[in-house]
């Protein structure tokens, strides 16, 4: 044990004459020092400082979680030395006290010091002291009776250590304080272990505080996924849900928890098996939901969750709303209609007709047709009406009725199920009608449809729903249909060519498109644009239309229309050298001129007269039935009417 008189006497003579004795404990001394340095009144009878009760609250508050794990530690320290005339406090980092708890008697001779909650300890305030030192030193120590640089304190013992946040920073002190005389060697040793426990508490509750973050972290992040996100344990039973999860089944979180997958729906025999041994990606379902009844049309994945050791600890199942994975199709796929109205030229009365009445259909949600020769711009118009239409942000799906194979059009129309027929894609796929869903889907050449393929398109025109083939399940499609064909449809209604059902299901808002030939004046100014469009693409500096040309061009009867009038700018465009396009750019036949020898004319007439014996032929085969000889000739039914027509055989 330390001498308390010779402590004294060796504190007197550096406070007095600045005299540190060689037998003063090293810190002691550095610290008396710094103490001396501080301007530390060394006579002092009181704390020096201390904060208001505003101030003091709000120190608290400040470590409010410091202090409640704290708090247990320091009753069970006091407990341990009850009426023996310690006390223990608990300080902030800056030497505050926030807490004090003792013996009556102890607490009434501290507060006389002002030894108290709030007061200021810090070295800088009262010199050498337990709290203050080992804060400024950052270790646990002891400072014995005279040891203390003020006078105040000099009766008391004290043993204090700092804690440590788990970042290592100084986040508070734990001292205890009592008569000197009752000193004993253990106390500090008392006081570190206190210490010790509340770093480990601290480090416990940073740990837990970081694995909540983290679980908010994760839930915020899976709450903000696009699908619906299953956890299943290792039984399969349902661990954590998302909120999308929860959207998509219609049900509450209490619904779902503790259940598995295979209790909450029903996946209609397509064995998803949901257990944690089950595993795959991207499979098309149709779940019912068991307490609710409500079908679910989904794309599943289920994959394992392994632990540190490989061992299975459950599983992740994530459902995507089949609707948003066919937007996404759509987008990736670019179905969207480019065209407006504005990018449709024309002022020609006709046309303007056309356009008029195009623009009224656009605003309904009635089915339309476009009627018009080959080339006069069908899928421009359809593309216009679905951008002037409300679907005008979801897809714009089109499909060419007459360049599909009539085996193949039904499931490229309808889609199919897994196993349909030879070569059906492993999972199925979607239709049109499916990837059009909330659009517009655009049917050209609809008369070329086979009588089978009417049947079904008529039934999904009428129930909104479609059936895969090889498939069972009813899916509900909401599709605005526009319809285009170079044919007569009331004619072929009347030869049994096209279903009057089917016909007057389409026929809601006939458009007729006239032909360029019926609107003359409207080709100058396609000329120009073409010329101009052409010009850029091809790397030519062609800035008008020869007088001659432009003659020539506007008499012409375009079988072909637009597209013809297109395809025979883009050649004469290629063949100007100079700014100007003349006549003998145009092709010879334009012009007027024969371009060929009596000998290649005479091989282009019976080249001619056999197209004409053939085509007779194969329809006096076919006993008249022309849809049965266009398939024995290999070619489509529109070609066929169009050699009858060329050869007058209507």
């Amino acid at each position: 044990m330390k001498d308390e008189r010779s402590l004294k006497l060796s504190w007197e003579r550096f406070v007095q004459h600045g005299v540190l004795d060689p037998d003063v404990d090293a810190l002691v001394g550095e610290s008396w020092t710094r103490s001396s340095a501080f301007g530390v009144n060394p006579l002092r009878t009181v704390g020096a400082k201390c904060l208001s009760a505003t101030d003091l609250e709000a120190c608290i508050r400040q470590r409010a979680d410091f202090i409640s794990i704290s708090m247990p530690l320091m009753h069970h320290l006091y407990e341990l030395l009850q009426g023996s005339g310690f006390m223990v406090t608990l300080c902030n980092e800056s030497g505050i006290l926030l807490r004090v708890i003792g013996d009556y008697q102890t607490l009434q001779d501290a507060e006389r010091i002002r030894f108290v909650e709030g007061a200021d300890w810090s070295e800088p305030v009262m010199g050498t002291n337990a709290i203050g030192t080992c804060i400024s030193l950052n270790r646990p120590l002891q400072i014995y009776a005279a040891e203390h640089y003020t006078f105040a304190c000099q009766s008391w013992t004290c043993s204090a250590s700092p804690v440590h946040n788990p970042a290592g920073e100084i986040v508070g002190v734990l001292n205890m304080s009592g008569p000197f005389e009752k000193v004993h060697a253990h106390t500090l040793g008392m006081v570190v272990s206190a210490v010790t426990a509340i770093e480990n508490q601290l480090s416990l509750g940073e740990r837990n505080r970081k694995n909540e973050m983290m679980q908010r972290y994760l839930e915020a992040t899976v709450n903000a996924l696009t699908d619906g996100v299953a956890i299943l344990d290792a039984s399969g039973l349902v661990l954590k849900v998302n909120d999308l999860f929860l959207q998509l089944l219609g049900l509450r979180e209490e619904q779902v928890m503790d259940l598995t997958l295979g209790q909450l729906v029903d996946d209609q025999g397509q064995n998803s098996r949901w257990s944690v041994q089950g595993s795959f990606t991207h499979r098309e379902l149709n779940l019912s939901v068991r307490q609710t009844g409500k079908t679910v049309h989904v794309l599943a994945t289920s994959q394992p969750i392994f632990g540190s050791q490989g061992e299975k600890m459950g599983s992740l199942v994530i459902f995507k709303q089949m609707k948003q994975v066919r937007q996404f199709v759509n987008q990736m796929i670019n179905s969207h209609a480019k065209m407006t109205f504005a990018d449709i030229l024309g002022d020609s009365r006709e046309f303007m007709d056309c356009v008029r009445e195009a623009k009224l259909a656009a605003k309904t949600d009635a089915t339309i047709v476009l009627m018009g020769e080959s080339g006069t711009g069908k899928d421009l118009f359809a593309q216009a009406i679905h951008c002037e239409s409300a679907r005008r942000d979801r897809p714009f799906i089109a499909i060419n009725c007459g360049a599909i194979p009539r085996d193949l059009l039904g499931s490229e129309l309808f889609g199919y199920v897994e196993g349909a027929f030879t070569g059906a894609r492993k999972g199925g796929s979607a239709g049109k009608f499916e990837l059009a869903d909330g659009g517009t889907l655009f049917l050209d050449e609809v008369g070329e449809m086979s009588l089978e393929m009417q049947v079904l398109l008529l039934r999904v025109l009428q129930n909104r729903e479609v059936v895969r083939i090889g498939g069972h399940e009813v899916i509900p499609v909401d599709v605005r249909i526009v319809a285009a064909t170079n044919q007569d449809l009331r004619d072929e209604v009347v030869q049994g060519h096209f279903r009057a059902d089917l016909y007057y299901r389409l026929n809601v808002m006939p458009i007729q498109i006239p032909s360029l030939r019926q609107r003359r004046q409207d080709i100058p100014p396609l000329i120009e644009h073409f010329t101009r469009q052409f010009s850029v693409r091809l790397g030519r500096d062609v800035r008008a239309v020869s007088p001659t040309a432009l003659q020539i061009l506007t008499r012409a009867e375009w079988p072909g229309n637009v597209r013809e009038l297109q395809n025979v700018l883009e050649r004469a465009v290629l063949k100007t050298n100079g700014p100007e396009l003349l006549a003998e750019n145009l092709p010879a036949d334009l012009r007027g001129v024969n371009a060929t020898t009596p000998v290649e004319a005479a091989h282009s007439a019976l080249r001619e007269e056999i197209k004409k014996d053939a085509l007779v032929r194969s329809i006096q085969y076919c006993r008249g039935n022309l849809k049965e000889a266009a398939k024995y000739l290999g070619i489509s039914r529109s070609t066929l009417y169009r050699q009858m027509d060329k050869f007058g055989l209507r």
